[in-house]
């Protein structure tokens, strides 16, 4: 007969309780230890530097828009939300203004906006980048097709958007001249009317959500700050350890010719269910899932507690399989 072995001796212990982390090393005797070491959270300070980089520059180019609207110059041509800022002594203003009400009745301020606010949390992805100058492009070739026809001939409007001597709009503005897309705007111009380009707007925003959901799938620990802590008890198997060790060894079976140790991490929820099941040092595929197996099984255990309040915590233990030979040469 052979009987899995439990390797109390190499037990540890790892609590995680919300954002704070504790090492607990189980000693043979079943006496806790703990060592716990302050960290600090560099990818969180980083993240938060970024988003208040970001929050500071969409509030200067807030106030950037408000200033440029309350104290309007001559040769500005630019919207934004529901206001339409347009020097009347421009030449063609008839075809300006039609092109800014598309900006306007099409609500492409708002597009920007949210681009801008998903900018702030995910500042570190470059695709939100080169969305926003995608967005802001498709923007503009709405409008200048509409203006276009408004015009009555793509050649004409084309020498508007050529000849025209603006002054660039703020930067968060739906501004009608931006020296950065002027060849791309009047390249589009000459290119054949097709739908194609009115469902690029809406064909773009499906990346965009795709990364919002994978990003805020995330568990906010990741940005979570760890420190020191007290545990006040362990999780611990209804009969202590020396009856988790009677079920591995009543539970286990010895599945291969291999001998040796599966170390195996596990999460005790607040409800004592065993979760999150790992193999993090294998011996071989079958006796790496027979281990798990048997974890997986464990009858409820008995949460950590801190403050008197149920915890989650992590295990790792080690899982001896040996054959009979080598039972009866240890014990004999």
């Amino acid at each position: 007969m052979t009987l899995p072995l439990l390797d109390l001796s190499n037990l540890i212990a790892l609590p995680k309780i919300e954002l704070m982390v504790s090492t607990l090393s189980v000693i043979g005797s079943g006496k806790l230890v703990i060592a716990a070491e302050q960290e600090f959270n560099w990818l969180s300070i980083v993240y938060w530097i970024g988003v208040a980089f970001t929050s500071g520059l969409l509030l200067m180019k807030l106030f950037g828009v408000k200033r440029q609207m309350g104290l309007p110059e001559k040769g500005r041509a630019f919207s934004f939300w529901r206001t339409k800022v347009i020097d009347q002594d421009l030449d063609n203003f008839a075809e300006i203004d039609a092109h800014e009400s598309i900006h306007v009745k099409q609500l492409h301020t708002l597009d920007m906006l949210l681009v801008e606010l998903t900018g702030v949390v995910f500042w570190f992805n470059p695709l939100i980048y080169c969305y926003r100058k995608s967005l802001k492009f498709i923007h503009e070739y709405l409008a200048d097709e509409y203006a276009a026809n408004f015009a009555g001939s793509k050649k004409k409007y084309a020498m508007v958007l050529f000849l025209q001597n603006f002054k660039a709009g703020p930067v968060l503005a739906n501004t009608f001249y931006n020296p950065s897309l002027l060849e791309a705007r009047i390249k589009m111009l000459q290119r054949k009317k097709s739908n194609t380009y009115r469902l690029l707007k809406y064909v773009l925003c499906i990346p965009l959500i795709v990364l919002v959901a994978v990003l805020c799938s995330f568990n906010t620990s990741d940005f979570g700050s760890y420190g020191t802590i007290k545990i006040d008890q362990a999780a611990r198997f209804p009969g202590g350890f020396e009856s988790f060790s009677k079920y591995l060894i009543k539970t286990a079976r010895k599945v291969s010719n291999k001998d040796g140790r599966v170390m195996v991490s596990f999460v005790v929820e607040t409800d004592g269910e065993i979760t999150n099941g790992k193999v993090e040092n294998g011996l071989d595929e079958a006796s790496d899932r027979e281990a798990l197996r048997v974890i997986q099984l464990s009858p409820r255990w008995k949460a950590a507690l801190q403050n008197g309040k149920k915890v989650r915590s992590a295990y790792q233990i080690g899982i001896n399989f040996r054959s009979d030979n080598q039972i009866n040469r240890k014990y004999n």
